[in-house]
């Protein structure tokens, strides 16, 4: 089992290094400010939304954020604030990792959510877009793909989904594709998990993601949300039981990983969205709220 492992590891791993996934965001710096719980009200969008698209509530009631031309609203059961922060850039070096390295840009971190100890920690970033591709050239084909996917909803999803910040592993899976806007541009919303092996799809690494872009195309903004569906197993790990109507994962025969991947997508893609938690309703709630503003 061992050496099956490690080989799909590897080529994994000589796939990421070959350059087919854009080098990740920096590291996270100390905190700037937490904001405080208000009601954000008459949300609207410009643009009328397709008929693919989520549509845009008119009002939410939940924490606002404005911090850095850059404020949304976090609903009710999802977090009470966020912590925002100003990410320095990363140039390129000799001695600098390749997921490194990227432009200075906003993140903010949801504070009491829900999902306490996920894998991922619940964030919201925004990129600009223009000093991202002069740092990382490979970025303007994720932008490129993602203006693809927006203004053709309706055509079939790739095997890969445009995203960012890039991890060094790989996007195993997507689910619950969905075009939606947010008050400054449009985006997909999607469920993954990512990985460097072979490992079931489980409720301590699947998070929700929004991949986003202005309408100008000067930002690109990414979130990365914990979620979790009952039927999952809660870590992947093999010691740990399994829900009654759990997904099996075949442990030794790692070529049987493609099915279990499929079946835990229409499962995903069959729930309703209420049914997780937090709920895909009061995500995208949070997604559509996003405005950003030019100075």
């Amino acid at each position: 089992m061992k050496r099956k492992l490690f080989g799909w590891a590897g080529i994994l791993f000589l796939t990421l290094a070959c350059g087919l996934f854009t080098p990740a965001a920096a590291p996270t710096q100390p905190s700037v400010e937490t904001i405080v719980a208000e009601t954000f009200q008459a949300l609207t969008v410009t643009a009328p939304a397709a008929e693919t698209q989520v549509p845009v509530p008119t009002q939410i009631n939940g924490t606002v954020v404005a911090v850095n031309n850059i404020s949304f609203v976090i609903p009710m059961g999802v977090g009470s604030g966020a912590q925002a922060e100003f990410i320095e850039a990363v140039p390129p070096s000799n001695d600098m990792p390749w997921w490194e390295i990227g432009p200075a840009y906003n993140q903010y971190l949801i504070q009491s959510y829900p999902l306490a100890g996920a894998f991922h920690e619940p964030r919201i970033f925004v990129y600009p877009v223009s000093e991202y591709v002069q740092m990382v050239p490979d970025v303007g084909g994720i932008v490129d793909e993602l203006k693809t996917i927006v203004n053709s909803p309706n055509a079939p999803m790739p095997e890969n989904l445009p995203f960012l910040p890039a991890f060094n592993a790989a996007q195993i899976f997507h689910s619950n594709e969905q075009v939606i806007q947010f008050q400054s541009g449009t985006g997909i919303r999607f469920l993954t998990q990512y990985a460097q092996a072979p490992y079931p799809v489980n409720n301590n690494s699947l998070f929700y993601t929004f991949q986003g872009i202005t309408s100008d195309g000067a930002f690109y903004v990414s979130a990365i949300l914990p979620i979790n569906a009952a039927f999952l197993s809660a870590d992947g790990n093999p010691e740990t039981p399994l829900p009654a109507d759990g997904i099996p994962f075949d442990w030794e025969n790692f070529e049987n990983t493609p099915q279990h991947f499929e079946l835990a997508k229409q499962k995903l893609n069959t729930t309703d969205p209420n049914a997780f938690s937090p709920s895909l309703t009061s995500l995208d709630t949070l997604i559509q709220s996003i405005k950003i503003s030019v100075p």
